[in-house]
């Protein structure tokens, strides 16, 4: 019982993190309604930021407890398990048509500008340091600046403004659902965090490789049950969009944050393979978007998964560039 202890903890906190970070999001959108906060403010930055929610605890959390490699593993990772898994079988399944493709474009290309930008830091100075992760942070704030911006632009459908139910047991419900659901995040993430590095100090394994396949997929469902609805009720725009936005938050929001807090020491293997293959995953779905004129083909997401099942195989088999 004591050998398999680590692996049901990190278990159970995959379990808290995801379920708390569901409470809180459904509360906290609460609170930002009775507060009269606009539909179209919590939409276009309170939802994002929520949804990425779990990589930035897990992220923070192994900064907080030194531990670089998970802190960054985690971020890449989700970016690879968000762009190339879930999106990519996205597209395999459902084709989806190119909407709006201006925004799209430029959504993609701001995506790819930053993760060169990542990328040339991590070459040039060979660390993501604490200035480095406030200068995404400070990215993140006109980010959400001009997707607020941009929506007060579009053009959406007017909704009526109801009021919001304010019974003593609905306060008290989304008052607890609130306090539990971010100590849940809180806590899984910590034991998320310090059991996957026993976890990988018994198979032997990097920390790297804990946070950018356990962790990272772990951290990624959120935006895997989004896309499994979208599917369903034939809304694959939103699938999109909402991997798309998480990247970019993974990149200003939980990079930018864990190096504020623990600047990173790129490590080569880092430079080697990680950043490029993860680079290249997100040019591949950036790339079917420019080609592509009405929806993107199966092919280009059998190509996405295959890229995606090719970073694993070559990370766990340790036949890394």
């Amino acid at each position: 019982m004591k050998e398999s202890l680590p692996y049901l903890l990190f278990l159970l906190g995959f379990i808290m993190i995801i379920k708390g970070s569901d409470w809180f999001i459904d509360a906290t959108i609460w609170i930002a309604k009775v507060l009269r906060v606009p539909n179209i403010i919590i939409g276009a930055t309170l939802v994002s930021i929520c949804t990425t929610l779990p990589e930035a605890m897990v992220s923070s959390s192994s900064a907080i407890n030194g531990n670089a490699s998970i802190a960054f593993g985690n971020a890449l990772g989700s970016i690879a398990c968000n762009t190339g898994f879930i999106l990519g079988l996205t597209i395999i399944l459902s084709t989806p048509a190119i909407l709006q493709r201006k925004k799209l474009h430029r959504t993609g290309m701001f995506l790819v500008f930053l993760m060169a930008l990542l990328t040339t830091f991590s070459f040039v100075f060979g660390e993501i340091s604490r200035v480095t992760g406030f200068m995404f942070l400070g990215i993140l704030v006109l980010y959400l600046y001009h997707n607020i911006k941009d929506a007060k632009m579009s053009p959406a459908e007017v909704a009526e403004d109801k009021a919001i139910a304010m019974t003593k047991g609905i306060i008290a419900k989304n008052t607890i659902m609130f306090l539990v659901g971010i100590t849940l995040t809180v806590i899984g993430a910590d034991l998320l965090v310090k059991n996957g590095e026993i976890i990988a100090q018994k198979l032997g394994v990097p920390d790297i490789i804990i946070g950018v396949t356990l962790t990272a997929f772990g951290t990624s469902l959120p935006e895997l049950v989004t896309a499994i609805t979208a599917i369903v009720k034939k809304a694959h725009d939103i699938s999109i969009g909402n991997v798309l936005g998480a990247n970019i938050l993974n990149v200003i929001l939980v990079i930018g944050l864990s190096s504020s807090i623990l600047p990173f020491d790129i490590q080569p293997s880092w430079l080697s393979y990680h950043i490029p293959f993860v680079f290249g995953i997100v040019l591949l779905l950036v790339l079917f978007s420019f080609l592509n004129k009405k929806k993107f083909r199966r092919w280009n997401g059998v190509l996405m998964v295959g890229a995606y099942a090719a970073y694993i195989y070559f990370l766990v088999t340790g036949n890394m560039l």
